[in-house]
């Protein structure tokens, strides 16, 4: 149960949204006035070759950011040749300068063999570490989805100390994952009480719209293992989260109908038996 719960916090997990001049590890629009004004607005405008010159004259001041933002634009080929192995050495350089957006790129890396390195789990834990000791919190959280997947009380005891700043700063991410947590142990001790405040907790960012909380809600729903089963409701939320294309909700739609479909043929197979 806790594996295939903390699979599903993996397969939801969102990833730092690249925008190429986040001034800050949370991904927040500049004030104006700062020194990627100039440079956001051109970004914006898909104007990428000026965008680019005007990153890469505030890297040449030694900026981590303008440098991971440099590594960014040539990962993806904006505004200069897209180029792998020059995108890495820009988050490496940015990474040691103490960035932890880079920091944070690096581990994701790693972690699935991106722009041409090999596959390494024990080198992005320790750029997950290195970003979650810096303060980023997406980091954290994937840190701790690692900690509690060693199936190690002393493993859950560090995961949940991590992850406990977060929660008290409303981050819905840690909140989600404590929830998932709190389940799956729920259902390993036989304590309802700790499943029922795992599912309140899940059912309330739902309410909010916090997608990874909807889809849970929904697949749930549609198991009947936690929940009773209600497929029309998961139908709903299905329907509407694939509507925002988001990742897997047509998958579990489909399922979903297709469990509709074999219980409508199920009378009528007993009535002919």
């Amino acid at each position: 149960m806790k594996k295939q719960l903390l699979a599903l916090v993996v397969a939801l997990s969102t990833t730092v949204s690249f925008a190429a001049t986040a001034p800050q590890a949370q991904g927040s629009n500049p004030a104006q006035g700062t020194p990627f004004e100039k440079a956001e607005q051109l970004y914006n405008q898909k104007n990428y070759p000026a965008a680019y010159q005007e990153i890469d004259r505030l890297a040449k001041t030694g900026n981590a950011q303008a440098i991971y933002n440099l590594g960014f634009m040539t990962e993806l080929g904006q505004g200069t040749s897209k180029d792998a192995k020059k995108a890495l050495r820009y988050y490496e350089e940015a990474s040691n300068k103490g960035y932890s957006v880079a920091t944070y790129r690096l581990a994701q890396i790693y972690s699935i063999g991106d722009l041409g390195v090999a596959k390494d789990a024990q080198k992005s834990r320790q750029y997950l570490e290195k970003a979650s000791n810096a303060g980023f919190d997406e980091a954290t959280v994937e840190l701790a989805v690692l900690l509690f997947a060693e199936n190690k009380p002393a493993s859950d005891q560090l995961a949940l100390q991590k992850l406990n700043p977060l929660i008290k700063q409303n981050n819905y991410r840690a909140m989600h994952l404590k929830a998932i947590y709190d389940i799956s142990q729920g259902f390993k001790t036989k304590n309802e009480a700790t499943v029922k405040s795992g599912l309140s907790t899940i059912e309330t960012l739902a309410k909010k719209g916090y997608v990874p909380a909807l889809m849970a809600v929904g697949n749930m729903m549609a198991n009947g293992n936690i929940v009773p089963q209600n497929l029309d409701e998961a139908k709903k939320i299905f329907t509407a989260l694939a509507q925002e294309n988001v990742p897997q909700a047509k998958e579990s739609l489909a399922a979903v109908n297709k469990l509709i479909a074999e219980k409508a043929k199920a009378p009528a197979a007993k009535s002919k038996s």
